[in-house]
């Protein structure tokens, strides 16, 4: 079973938009996906709640921190994938779970604020000594999205496709979907490249 860790120690980067949309890309792709969320906001599981589909999975209940090991352990044999949101904050027992990941995926939006911010991100994945690897989430058709993304290239690798600002991946929230389960082909070719991108760090 392989982990994605969806870190970024910012708010409002699109961490709970990345995660969900992942893990149901990657359940579309065949894959026994398993979601936890260890933000205590608990987004992604009142997204999952909304949620008709068997796939992608969550526990009955969230694992503690410090049990996560132990929990990711227990799952490898019935899932392929599990894909972990993480809080803007920066609890003790993020590095843990940071280290705990085949691939911590950084949503940035490109803005001053959040590219300063991500330095933070950066540098607990360095800790970490994960591979790590940016998209560009809630991006305008504006000269400051390519700006953003040969800064964040600077510190490690970019996904080759951004994802907009789009409103169908604010209603999917409330209708426990994914963008790739609608009729915005737009928003589903980005995830699904997003996805095939990933799969391919995991599985390179």
């Amino acid at each position: 079973m392989k982990t994605i860790v969806v870190a970024a120690q910012k708010g409002g980067a699109g961490k709970t938009t990345l995660a969900r949309n992942i893990a149901v890309a990657a359940s579309q792709d065949g894959g026994r996906v398993l979601c936890l969320d260890l933000d205590p906001q608990g987004s992604l599981r009142a997204w999952w709640e909304s949620r008709e589909a068997d796939m992608p999975a969550m526990l009955e209940r969230d694992p503690a921190p410090e049990a996560l090991r132990t929990t990711l352990t227990a799952a490898q044999a019935q899932f392929d994938l599990c894909v972990i949101d993480t809080p803007p904050a920066a609890p003790e027992w993020l590095a843990g779970a940071l280290a705990a990941a085949d691939l911590v995926l950084i949503p940035v939006r490109p803005s001053p604020d959040d590219l300063r911010a991500v330095g933070a991100t950066i540098a607990a994945v360095n800790r970490a000594r994960v591979p790590f690897a940016f998209a560009l989430s809630q991006t305008p058709r504006a000269k400051i999205t390519d700006e953003a993304a040969r800064v964040l290239a600077q510190h490690g690798r970019v996904a080759p496709v951004n994802i907009a600002q789009r409103v169908s991946y604010a209603e999917t929230g409330a209708t426990g979907q994914g963008v790739t389960e609608t009729s915005d082909d737009r928003a589903s070719a980005e995830i699904t490249a997003v996805w095939t991108y990933v799969k391919g760090i995991l599985h390179g």
